[in-house]
């Protein structure tokens, strides 16, 4: 029998596009609000926090802005030329309970 250079029959790759793109996809979960809004209040919580590294700088940003807000701490980042994002470690530090973010007040 004489070889082909005919394509195997069923394209797999067009048949999983296909697949996806009827939506067979699984919804996506609600992200979990932790208080991160423009104009929030960052809060410094009790207790003695032990980093090590890039957290120990990044805790340092969080120190300078204890009252302040979630842009401050940006600015901080900004100004030390962080590579990283600030909207990440905001969320570890809360994750993590160093500190808490308070709604910015309603506009009336």
């Amino acid at each position: 029998m004489a070889k082909t250079n005919a394509p195997p029959e069923g394209n797999k790759k067009a048949d999983k596009k296909s697949a996806a793109a009827d939506g067979d996809k699984k919804p996506r979960a609600p992200r979990k609000d932790y208080g991160f809004a423009k104009g929030a209040t960052i809060n410094l919580t009790d207790g003695e926090k032990a980093y090590k590294g890039n957290r120990l700088r990044w805790y340092a940003y969080l120190q300078k802005s204890d009252g302040k807000t979630v842009e401050h701490f940006a600015g901080l980042a900004k100004k030390a030329e962080e590579k990283e994002g600030a909207r990440g470690w905001i969320r570890f530090f809360v994750d993590n309970e160093a500190c808490t973010l308070t709604a910015p007040p309603a506009e009336a």
